[in-house]
Formats: structure tokens, C-alpha cells, sequence
């Protein structure tokens, strides 16, 4: 099969790339676009857990837009990674287990959120910044390009930089 001109294959209302990899784990909604080479539903990387213990699962809303090369993470236990409705995550960016991404958010490029961390509905994190593990990103809250974030972000603020740092 030459994979370079390959269509789209539709399933249960969603768009998929035929080299999209999706694990049984996932539970998707309706409308969605998965782009090429995407994972979703892979174990976390958690220390001292073996691979054939992982449990939980990834949930995915409807009508998001998911590039090519995202990774998507499924949690050791049988918890969820999230992701709700309308969002844009572009490519070569990566979801962490056990994370949250709400509603109506844009997720940029080569963007990397960590394990736990809650990304509120509204949020646009732009290209090639890194959010770690175990934070809350606030309602409708900007993170510039390329900013490290290290600390929980208040709701309607905007951060950039390394360590990233509220606009005054």
C-alpha cells in the first residue's frame, strides 16, 4: 500500500490517517481529525511501572483537531488522560498521562505538557513551549513561544519566558 497518497479513513464520524496508531484504550467522540503518525493511548513513561500493568485510558471530545506526530499518553492506573471538545493540538507536540486539556484550547507546535497537569478550557499555548508535570494553566491564559513554564498559571494571564513569568 503506498501510504504517500493514502486517503483519510473515516470512522464513527472521525477523520483518521491510516498511520495514525490508536490504542484499545481510547474512547474517541465525533468529528475529529487525527493526522499522520499520531499515537494515542501509549503507556506513560513512569518510573518503576512495568509496561504490562498500564491501565487507564484516554478520552477525546468532539471536533479537535490533532496534527501529525502528537503522542498522546494513557496513565499507569485506571485514570484518563483528557481531552475535551474543540481543540487544536498541532504537530510534534506531546500530552502527557494523566493530563487535561478542556475545551477550546490551541495547543501549538512542538509543545510538551506534562503528566497531571490541568490546561483549562480557552488556553493557547504557543509554539515549541514546555509545560511540566503536576500544574494548572487557568481559563483562557496565553503562554508565549517558547516559554518554560514552572509554576501554575492564574486564569486571563498571560506568561512567557524561561522560567516563564506573568506580562506587566
Amino acid at each position: 500500500m503506498n501510504l504517500y497518497h493514502a486517503d483519510w479513513i473515516e470512522i464513527d464520524g472521525n477523520h483518521i490517517h491510516p498511520t495514525a496508531v490508536i490504542y484499545p484504550n481510547v474512547k474517541l467522540g465525533i468529528g475529529n481529525w487525527i493526522g499522520a503518525y499520531t499515537v494515542i493511548g501509549s503507556n506513560g513513561e513512569i518510573r518503576g511501572k512495568n509496561a504490562k500493568e498500564f491501565q487507564g485510558g484516554v478520552i477525546i471530545g468532539d471536533n479537535n483537531v490533532i496534527s501529525e506526530h502528537v503522542t498522546i499518553q494513557r496513565p499507569f492506573d485506571a485514570r484518563t488522560t483528557y481531552i475535551g471538545d474543540n481543540n487544536i493540538i498541532m504537530a510534534h507536540s506531546h500530552i502527557g498521562h494523566d493530563a487535561k486539556i478542556m475545551n477550546d484550547c490551541e495547543i501549538c507546535t512542538g509543545v510538551i505538557i506534562g503528566g497531571y497537569t490541568v490546561v483549562e478550557s480557552g488556553v493557547k499555548v504557543k509554539l515549541g513551549s514546555t509545560i511540566r508535570n503536576r500544574l494548572k494553566i487557568g481559563s483562557n491564559s496565553l503562554i508565549g513561544l517558547g516559554s518554560s513554564v514552572v509554576k501554575d498559571v492564574e486564569k486571563d494571564s498571560i506568561v512567557y519566558g524561561n522560567p516563564a513569568m506573568p506580562k506587566i
